[in-house]
């Protein structure tokens, strides 16, 4: 069974095979990597991350797959307070849309306040602290967590949350 996830990079294709080989042990799955834009903001906020999430999808449809997959992280305000969730959008060779998201992480109150005082977006106010306090540059929730909880597994959430959707045994609510 062949995916191809609308993006470069290497962090999301191994969060997908990661769910591919849980979810689907006894397949022969391949992911391939295709350049595709999400065209959204570089921080997606609110229905971008959906949005990125689906173009990444769209995006892939001319390629010869199974299954076309768009990951998208960006924020959301709940409640009084920005979190950071995950999208997933999974289509099938005939087009049919399947969605999933992550739960959120509470971005922290200390770069929120940055964002706020800086006058700065989010995706240039980690780069900033990434830089002053030497951190790696791909990893939002481990940094604001110290690695205590990492990205992948909102990507992982939001992933499994929609091929589950797909891959549910027959006998699922998914397929009544």
């Amino acid at each position: 069974m062949k995916f191809i996830l609308g993006t470069q990079s290497q962090r999301k294709k191994k969060s997908v095979e990661k769910v591919l080989k849980q979810l689907l042990p006894d397949q022969n799955v391949e992911v391939i990597n295709f350049a595709a834009e999400s065209g959204v903001s570089e921080t997606p906020w609110e229905q971008e991350t959906f949005d990125g999430a689906r173009n990444r999808a769209k995006a892939c449809i001319n390629e010869d797959a199974d299954y076309y997959i768009g990951l998208e992280s960006g924020l959301v305000k709940r409640y009084g307070h920005v979190y950071e969730e995950a999208w997933a959008c999974i289509l099938n060779k005939d087009h049919k849309e399947y969605f999933g998201y992550s739960s959120g992480l509470k971005v922290p109150d200390y770069i929120t306040k940055k964002m706020e005082s800086l006058k700065l977006k989010h995706w240039e106010v980690m780069k900033f602290l990434e830089e002053e306090h030497n951190l790696p540059g791909d990893d939002t929730w481990g940094n604001y967590s110290s690695q205590m909880i990492v990205r992948d597994l909102s990507l992982e959430e939001a992933l499994r949350n929609a091929l589950v959707q797909i891959f549910a045994p027959k006998e699922s609510f998914y397929h009544k």
